[in-house]
C-alpha cells in the first residue's frame, strides 16, 4: 500500500531506532524529487550519540503492481547492502542506514544539496564541462576497478535477501528483459526497413551476451541518469534500481551516447567524449590491461554502444521498461505497422509531441554510434566499423529532426 509521509517518517524513526539504539526522532522533513514512483524525503536527525548523522533521506518505493518494480526495489536493496559494505574512499554513493522490505523504506545518508550532473553541465562553460566530464570517467572508472572480482559477494547478498522474501518472482526478469532487448531491437528495425548488416548483428550478438556474462563485468549503476549523478568534492551515484554485476563497457557507453532516454540541451561532444574515455581507460587499465590497446577498447564501446541503441529502440516500441519485460516473457509479436511508424522518415509528417521527444533520443544514441565508428575506424576493423557508421547514419538520417512544419 501507498503510505502517508508522516508513516514513511514514523517508520524511518523506528528503523534506526532498532538500529542504532536510543530513540531517534525526526523532523524538518521535506520531499525531494524522486525517481519514477519513489516518494523521497530528507528529515533532520534529533541530537543523539547514537547515530551522527545530522539529516537523513527516506526512500519509499510503493508498489505499482508491476513485476519489474519489484524486482527493482530488491536489487536496490542489495545494491546497496553492497556498496556499503565498500571502504569509503570506495563507496560510490550514500551508505544504507537501515531498511524495510515489506514496507519498502530505506534510510540513507544524506549527500545535501549538491548540484545534479545535468544542471551542473547546463551552467557550465566549455572548460567546466571537460573538467566534470573527466571527473564522471575517474570515478566510473575507480567503481568498476574497485569493485571487479566482487561479484560473488553481491550475489551471496542477493541470494540472502531472495531468501526472505519468498512471494519475490524471478529476480531474473530484468536481466533477462535487457539481455531480449538487444534482439528486438534488432528485429523492429528490419520490420522498419533498416536491416542491419553482418558487423551489427555480430556486436550485437556479443553485446546480449555480456549481458549475462563476461570477464570484465563490475559493479555498474547501469541506468545512468544526470539527474541521479551528484557533483560535489567527489562525484556520486544515487538511484541503484537497475545496479548489478554487468560488463563495464555498458556504463561507458551510456555517457558517450549521451545518456540513452535522457535529453539534454547540449549532448556530449566528441572531445568531451574522449576525454572522459579517457580518464575511465587510466583507472581500470591495471584491472583489465587490454583496454590498454586502442582497438579492444574501442571494441568494447561499440559493441556496448550498439547495444544500448538496440534496446533504446526496443524500449521505445514497448512504451517503456516495464511493458519491455511484459512483451519479452509473453514472447508477443511485433506489429509492423507500429515499427514503421515509430521509424518513419522525418519527411513523412506530422510527428506528435510524443513522438519527436521518442525520434529525437533514438538520433542521438546513433548519431554518437555513427561519431564513433567514423573516428575510430581504423587498423584490422576498420571495414566493420565503416559498415557500422554507414548503418547508423542510415538509421539517423530516418530519426533526423523533422522540419518545423512537420509539427502538430
Amino acid at each position: 500500500m501507498n503510505l502517508e509521509q508522516q508513516q514513511v517518517v514514523d517508520i524511518a524513526q523506528d528503523l534506526l531506532s532498532r538500529r542504532f539504539g536510543g530513540q531517534q526522532k525526526l523532523s524538518e522533513v521535506e520531499e525531494l524529487s524522486g525517481s519514477g514512483h519513489a516518494v523521497v524525503l530528507r528529515a533532520r536527525v534529533a541530537s543523539s550519540p547514537f547515530l551522527q548523522q545530522r539529516t537523513v533521506v527516506l526512500k519509499h518505493n510503493p508498489p505499482t503492481g508491476q513485476a519489474l518494480d519489484d524486482v527493482a526495489f530488491i536489487s536496490e536493496v542489495v545494491a546497496y547492502q553492497f556498496t556499503t559494505s565498500l571502504s569509503e574512499d570506495t563507496r560510490p554513493g550514500p551508505v544504507l542506514l537501515a531498511h524495510d522490505i515489506d514496507e519498502r523504506i530505506l534510510v540513507l545518508t544524506d549527500l545535501g544539496d549538491s548540484n545534479t550532473l545535468s544542471d551542473t553541465l547546463a551552467k557550465a562553460d566549455d572548460e567546466e564541462r571537460l573538467q566534470v566530464i573527466r571527473a564522471l570517467g575517474t570515478e566510473l572508472g575507480q567503481m568498476h576497478a574497485d569493485t571487479a572480482g566482487r561479484e560473488p559477494d553481491f550475489e551471496a547478498l542477493a541470494n540472502r535477501v531472495i531468501r526472505n522474501q519468498p512471494d519475490i518472482i524471478n529476480y531474473q526478469l530484468r536481466a533477462e528483459a535487457l539481455h531480449n532487448s538487444i534482439y528486438l531491437g534488432l528485429e523492429i528495425l528490419k520490420r522498419a526497413g533498416l536491416t542491419p548488416p553482418e558487423a551489427v548483428s555480430s556486436y550485437a550478438n556479443a553485446s546480449a551476451a555480456t549481458l549475462l556474462s563476461g570477464n570484465e563485468r563490475a559493479f555498474t549503476p547501469f541506468d545512468l541518469s544526470p539527474d541521479n549523478i551528484i557533483v560535489s568534492q567527489k562525484i556520486s551515484f544515487l538511484d541503484y534500481e537497475w545496479a548489478g554485476f554487468r560488463n563495464v563497457g555498458f556504463d561507458v557507453a551510456c555517457v558517450i551516447a549521451g545518456f540513452p532516454q535522457f535529453l539534454f540541451a547540449r549532448p556530449i561532444s566528441d572531445e568531451e567524449g574522449d576525454v572522459f574515455i579517457h580518464a575511465w581507460a587510466r583507472e581500470v587499465v591495471e584491472t583489465w590491461p587490454r583496454f590498454g590497446e586502442s582497438e579492444e577498447l574501442n571494441r568494447l564501446i561499440v559493441r556496448s554502444l550498439i547495444g544500448w541503441a538496440l534496446s533504446s529502440v526496443a524500449t521505445m516500441y514497448a512504451g517503456g521498461v516495464e511493458e519491455l519485460a511484459a512483451f519479452s516473457a509473453e514472447d508477443r509479436e511485433i506489429d509492423d505497422v507500429f515499427a514503421n511508424s515509430l521509424l518513419r522518415g522525418s519527411n513523412q509528417a506530422p510527428f506528435s509531441d510524443d513522438e519527436l521527444l521518442i525520434r529525437r533520443d533514438l538520433y542521438e544514441t546513433f548519431e554518437s554510434l555513427h561519431r564513433f565508428a567514423a573516428r575510430r575506424g581504423r587498423g584490422s576493423y576498420a571495414e566493420e566499423y565503416k559498415s557500422i557508421e554507414e548503418f547508423s547514419q542510415q538509421v539517423a538520417d530516418r530519426l533526423r529532426e523533422p522540419r518545423p512544419n512537420n509539427y502538430r
